[in-house]
């Protein structure tokens, strides 16, 4: 009587690595749009997690956002001013920090600075001649029409072609 070897052959294992290959060449090349998506989809969110965050802040100090100190005295930089507004107002009560903008179509760093207007502009922000001056635009003067709101700052589009300050 013959004793039967247990095991794959060659030929089995060809099969299974030209399967594999298939595979590979299939998905590898969807690979880096999914992670430009997951990007997006943590900017989206943490865009969310602010306005929330903002919400319950009004509503604990009976109707005031956070304010800069200079959004009383008539500076309007059209380029928004960095502040740390949010960061002093509303971390660690309200939330651990503030998050970063991740935008890898347009920007190769994250960032999670906010740049503060009196009135947030109603078109694209200006992210300065390098383009680094993006992350958060935030509308601080109380009585403006974007008094208390929160947009991505940046004047690029997402995959889906929208604008991010649309938002």
């Amino acid at each position: 009587m013959m004793k039967k070897n247990k095991g794959f052959t060659l030929i089995e294992l060809m099969v299974v690595v030209v399967i594999l290959g298939i595979l590979a060449v299939v998905v590898a090349p969807r690979i880096p749009d999914l992670v430009k998506k997951a990007k997006e989809g943590a900017t989206k969110g943490s865009l969310s997690t602010l306005r929330s965050t903002l919400n319950i802040y009004y509503s604990d100090t009976e109707g005031l956002y956070p304010a800069t100190v200079w959004a009383y005295t008539d500076n309007n930089d059209p380029n928004g001013t960095e502040s740390t507004v949010l960061a002093d107002a509303l971390v660690p009560k309200y939330i651990k920090a503030i998050p970063a903008v991740k935008i890898p179509t347009a920007h190769s760093i994250d960032s999670n600075k906010v740049f503060v207007y009196e009135d947030l502009p109603t078109g694209a922000p200006d992210e300065g001649g390098s383009g680094t001056n993006y992350g958060w635009g935030y509308g601080s003067e109380y009585g403006s029409p974007s008094y208390g709101n929160i947009i991505v700052h940046c004047a690029h589009t997402d995959t889906g072609g929208n604008y991010w300050y649309s938002y």
